[in-house]
């Protein structure tokens, strides 16, 4: 007997949003297990909805979110009967057990009276919680339930088999089994994403003198997200250095416990030679083959989403793949801030000493939305400007607007194209150009944003500028949430496996990435003004209330201080680690200093910059430090403490101290009149006029330069020569 039940819990509580528990029972047994409180306004629709799909005859494959169980139902047509599999992709990802079969009818009637019945209790109990669409929807699946089945004519299967053997040793080989053709027929209907996928196979691993050390039934495709998953966590360990690392790959048994220090593992009972790091690589590089071999057999796998998911999760991962990083007192270099690209550091080619550069006018956007809180950055197209109710990004070469999104409570950017837009009722997400959103649900109501952060699949925002959201970047399941007591501002930030919340109440949390778990929490006498910035596996923060200013740090994995100092500067910029020492600028009696303390917490130098009043902003040279004013004056001072050279004033003070960029080898310095400046010699090579109403700077590979201002106008200008003097 095929039973669909809801729970009644909601009508007892009404919510908003109702909230409850969907079963699919089968002779007793819920082959839903976990689906305990889901959004039942999308749900039961869903589930009715696919069912009727089937028993119509339009179509052969149904998938169904549960969104909250982390559980996707996918639904098959085969002759008189639906194949059903119920696949888990929460942590292990796996089938909760093998496909089972049922007949058709039987499930069309047990969906009919399950959505009928749910619908003639919301209209009694929350007649305004359907949507008028979702109700029609609901209505005509209902109907189509009642009619007749409609066979169609199925096309023999082409069974598919191919085999994989590992690419060396440690390595994971895989077969897929698709007798049933699922992987091109599906595709080739246009069927739902997952259900495209979950074709029968294998996964072995392969480990020296043991071809199959440990094997995994199912489908292939769980097998490798769940130990790309994995891979994750392992590569986690060994940067931190953990001695040991266990883990039962993919959720299947027997465990494999590695040795990190000896670089050793142990699988049932016997000992192997094998680093983290070659089983990280094995690991990832298992997700790329498989998608390879998929896609060859039907292209359009090529661009499934959850393929494409598991492609850059793998490609990610491998290209941070690299040994324990060690603190910066032992290796003497610092974790940088941010990556500057190939492109951008690759200085400009001059036959001699770079003299003079020229730029023009290229495009102009005006009447952006709150410009004074909004951001300029640089994505992989163009600009991208985001402020607390609209973000949008521009064509690089044209000006061209390639996506624009707007919501009443708060939108969130980052430069890979993610957004997420949120009104009073709904969040939705957003990834590209496309005019679509990638998922909604349902929201509280608070503003979020315009931050926005994306690290192993997670998108990671504030809410109400205090609380730290993160979402699945694929389902826009609300992953995790810290709302942290007695906080009006919050400042977010990133540091390898940890999510560091720092607030204005002096406390800093460390979570989990993956899973929101509080780590550690650091206590300060002041509050904290700024996000924390990564210094090698420590962070260090800024403290600061009136007069009062200090620097902390702390280890980024155990939260346990090193040591705070305390500041006599007013004004204090963001600290810049690099190397062994970290450097922090700010006003002194009324003159800009320069301040350098050694990775213990000592002073090493200080040094008067003579650059007018702060803020001020600082940036890393080879060698050396650079240091800007909001008048626009810059000074370089080396490592040693030395002053290299200054340049001054470039008219009126802007609002704030804007940070240098560095590209192709020039320094551009903001100010009234924004300077291309050699970073060796001082000498300005290029002004162009930004005006006093400056609010940020960006430059691109090509050194192709964009303001925005005060009145909401994106202004980009292009390099159009450069002139060098050689020397005989």
């Amino acid at each position: 007997m095929i039973r669909f039940r809801v729970g009644h819990r909601w009508k007892r509580e009404p919510a908003e949003a109702p909230h409850d528990s969907v079963s699919l029972e089968l002779d007793g047994v819920n082959l839903l297990p976990g689906a305990v409180e889901e959004p039942l306004v999308e749900a039961v629709p869903a589930l009715v909805e696919a069912v009727a799909g089937l028993h119509a005859g339009g179509r052969r494959l149904a998938q169904v979110s549960l969104t909250e169980a982390h559980l996707e139902l996918v639904l098959r047509r085969s002759g008189t009967d639906i194949e059903l599999q119920v696949a888990s992709l929460s942590r292990p990802a796996r089938l909760l057990r093998p496909p089972l079969r049922l007949d058709a009818e039987e499930l069309a009637e047990a969906a009919r009276v399950g959505g009928q019945g749910f619908l003639e209790d919301i209209r009694k109990v929350a007649p305004r919680r359907l949507s008028g669409a979702a109700e029609q929807g609901l209505e005509q699946a209902l109907r189509q339930l009642e009619e007749p089945v409609h066979l169609r004519e199925e096309r023999r299967p082409e069974p598919f088999t191919r085999r994989v053997a590992p690419p060396g040793v440690p390595g994971f080989g895989f077969a897929l089994d698709d007798t049933d053709d699922v992987l091109r027929r599906a595709a080739r209907e246009k069927g739902p994403a997952l259900a495209s996928l979950l074709c029968p196979g294998e996964v072995w691993l392969s480990l020296p003198e043991r071809p199959v050390a440990w094997r995994a039934s199912g489908p292939p495709f769980l097998t490798a997200l769940e130990l790309a998953r994995q891979a994750a966590d392992l590569a986690r360990a060994v940067e931190l250095g953990e001695p040991r690392f266990g883990l039962e790959p993919a959720g299947v048994r027997p465990e494999l416990t590695l040795d990190l220090k000896a670089g050793e593992a142990r699988l049932g009972g016997a000992t192997f030679p094998l680093t983290g790091a070659a089983l990280v690589e094995a690991m990832y590089h298992l997700g790329q083959a498989l998608a390879v071999a998929m896609s060859e057999r039907e292209r359009a796998l090529a661009g499934n989403p959850y393929l494409v998911e598991l492609t850059e999760r793998c490609r990610e991962g491998l290209s941070h793949l690299r040994g324990a990083v060690q603190p910066p007192e032992e290796s003497g270099m610092a974790m940088a801030r941010t990556a500057l690209s190939t492109a951008a550091s690759r200085p400009l080619k001059v036959p001699g000493r770079l003299r003079r550069l020229r730029f023009d006018d290229l495009w102009e956007q005006r009447k952006l939305a709150d410009a004074d809180q909004g951001r300029l950055m640089l994505g992989r197209q163009g600009p991208v400007y985001s402020s607390p109710q609209m973000a949008c990004a521009f064509e690089r070469k044209s000006g061209k607007q390639l996506w624009r999104r707007a919501a009443t409570h708060g939108v969130a950017a980052s430069t890979d194209g993610y957004s997420l837009a949120a009104s009073a009722v709904r969040v939705c997400g957003f990834h590209g150009k496309g005019a679509g959103a990638r998922w909604l649900h349902d929201h509280d109501g608070l503003r979020i944003g315009p931050q926005l952060l994306r690290q192993d699949g997670l998108l990671l925002t504030l809410s109400d500028d205090r609380i730290a959201l993160a979402y699945n970047e694929m389902t826009g399941r609300e992953m995790w949430r810290l709302t942290p007591p007695r906080t009006r501002r919050s400042h977010l930030s990133i540091h390898a496996h940890r999510a560091l919340l720092a607030t204005d109440s002096g406390y800093l949390y460390g979570l989990d990435l993956a899973d929101g778990q509080v780590r550690f929490r650091v206590s300060a006498s002041l509050p904290f003004l700024g996000p924390p910035v990564p210094w090698g596996r420590r962070f260090v923060a800024t403290l600061g209330q009136g007069s009062h200013f200090a620097l902390l740090l702390s280890d980024a994995h155990t939260g346990e201080a090193a040591w705070t100092y305390e500041m006599s500067l007013a004004l204090p910029s963001a600290p810049l680690p690099s190397g062994k020492r970290v450097y922090v600028a700010g006003e002194l009696e009324g003159e800009g200093v320069l301040l350098c303390l050694d990775a213990n917490g000592q002073t090493r130098w200080q040094r008067t910059l003579h650059l007018g009043p702060g803020p001020f902003a600082l940036a890393r040279l080879p060698g050396g430090v650079l240091v800007t004013s909001a008048l626009g004056a810059a000074t370089r001072v080396s490592d040693e403490g030395e002053v290299d050279w200054r340049v001054g004033a470039a008219g009126e003070q802007l609002t704030k101290a804007l940070q240098p960029i560095i590209s192709r080898g020039v320094v551009l310095v903001p100010g009234e009149r924004v300077r291309a400046v050699d970073p060796d010699s001082g000498n300005v090579l290029a002004e162009v006029r930004a005006g006093a109403g400056l609010m940020a700077l960006q430059a691109d590979a090509q050194l192709n330069l964009y303001f925005l201002d005060e009145l909401g106008t994106i202004s980009a200008y292009r390099l159009v020569s450069h002139f060098a003097v050689v020397s005989s």
